[in-house]
């Protein structure tokens, strides 16, 4: 059998295409291409069927995890030690989003990781602020828990200090403004976030700050339920580089000057490239956090003046009540150090920064550092055949429901219909015996 043919085979088992629109793409490819599978899937990117990474992985003979309910996985986007975050286009309106993703895999190592990722498809539906990723949806696809975000180019504070070197005080306090805006946001709602740094902070190519990942976000007041899952005396959540006292001492025990001390020091790292207190073993950094001041930032970068180091240490004073009460106390603050540079307006869908940057994704042909086995693999349990595909979907406000309950409450009226059959089955032949 021609390698094409393989090709065009795993093309409709993936569901990207339906048999007529890929007869109607091979037929616009010149002769010699439609009988080699390389040139064949290089035609359908040109003629924008297939993304690039879409056709890399159906050249391999992957054809499950690119289709995710009504989302068509187009590229990688990132990865933690939970979840991947993939480039998606959503086929109800062709709208593009960042699909953020947990892996059966991944949902079956831990009970927690499920449980974590739950909460924060339930949590980051309470928020909708310019500088807050906006969620649209989050549901489930055949036991593939995903969240559906707003996509936004750009690069992490991390990876921008890196590569660029630390802020200018102008800079950094017109970001972290945007930044304290839009906790203040989440914190007025009862949120607070818990997991603030550099790496979840996105500079847009307008140069505007977004706040991402709510998925260690406690409901202020929350009584932990599961420590291991929300934290607790005694369980630790949170990342050790930016993490306040307050938090590691217990992380349920939190406030919105929680978040302050946390943005204080990735407000540190901007202006110095470092982090308050690095190196040293968990243990090291959380002493640190509690009893050490870090070295004045003016001494890592001598542009800093004394008087917004002041302001710096306010921030990350070691007792909660010698903190800003709030984020818009802050925000305030902070405005005072912005100068009258022009500001570019909000990053918006279509832009042309937008548009290089999805070009970019388009055009990329190394996935290594993004992806391995992350790919979206849908759910490898044996189905009977003739069930329906389990497809849930929630909407902005709506909560999450895991519904194992209702699989086994399902599957035990199914064992009862049977055994009711049987006994009927015996009663019969009793019957006819007589």
């Amino acid at each position: 059998m021609p390698a094409a043919n393989s090709f065009l085979k795993v093309v409709l088992k993936s569901g990207l295409l339906d048999s007529e629109q890929l007869k109607a793409a091979v037929r616009t490819a010149p002769p010699d291409h439609q009988t080699d599978a390389d040139a064949l899937a290089e035609h359908l990117v040109k003629a924008g069927k297939l993304s690039r990474f879409q056709a890399h992985k159906l050249l391999q003979g992957t054809f499950q995890g690119l289709v995710l309910g009504p989302y068509q996985i187009l590229a990688p986007l990132g990865k933690g030690g939970m979840s991947a975050v993939y480039l998606a286009r959503d086929c109800r309106d062709l709208k593009l989003v960042a699909l953020k993703i947990l892996p059966p895999k991944k949902a079956r190592e831990e009970d927690r990781h499920i449980a974590r990722f739950q909460r924060e498809m339930d949590l980051s539906q309470r928020v909708a602020h310019p500088h807050l990723a906006q969620t649209y949806q989050a549901g489930i696809f055949q036991d593939v828990h995903y969240i559906a975000m707003e996509y936004i180019p750009g690069r992490n504070l991390h990876r921008l200090v890196t590569e660029e070197g630390p802020l200018s005080i102008s800079r950094a306090a017109r970001l972290f403004a945007e930044i304290a805006n839009g906790l203040d946001h989440a914190h007025l709602r009862g949120l607070i976030h818990r997991d603030l740094k550099p790496s979840n902070i996105l500079i847009t190519p307008n140069d505007h700050a977004k706040v991402l990942d709510l998925g260690l976000a406690l409901i202020q007041g929350e009584l932990p339920t599961d420590r291991a899952v929300v934290g607790g005396q005694g369980y630790v959540v949170g990342t050790m580089d930016y993490i306040a006292p307050e938090q590691a001492e217990d992380a349920a025990k939190v406030d919105a000057r929680t978040d302050i001390y946390s943005m204080g020091c990735a407000l540190y790292f901007a202006l110095s490239g470092r982090p308050p207190f690095p190196g040293g073993s968990t243990l090291e950094k959380i002493v640190r956090h509690r009893t050490v001041e870090p070295i004045p930032v003016q001494k890592l970068n001598p542009n800093v003046p004394e008087a917004f180091v002041q302001f710096l240490r306010r921030l990350m004073a070691k007792k909660r009540e010698d903190r800003p009460a709030s984020c818009d106390a802050v925000r305030a603050e902070l405005l005072k150090w912005t100068t009258e540079e022009a500001v570019r307006p909000m990053d918006v869908e279509g832009d042309s920064n937008y548009r290089q940057a999805i070009r970019q994704l388009e055009n990329q042909t190394d996935w290594s550092e993004l992806t391995a086995d992350l790919v979206p693999i849908l759910s490898d349990r044996p189905r009977r055949r003739g069930r329906t595909h389990n497809f849930a979907f929630y909407r902005l406000g709506e909560a999450p429901e895991n519904d194992s309950p209702r699989r086994t409450v399902l599957l035990l009226l199914e064992i009862a219909g049977l055994i009711v059959v049987g006994f009927g089955l015996v009663f019969m032949l009793y019957l006819a015996s007589r």
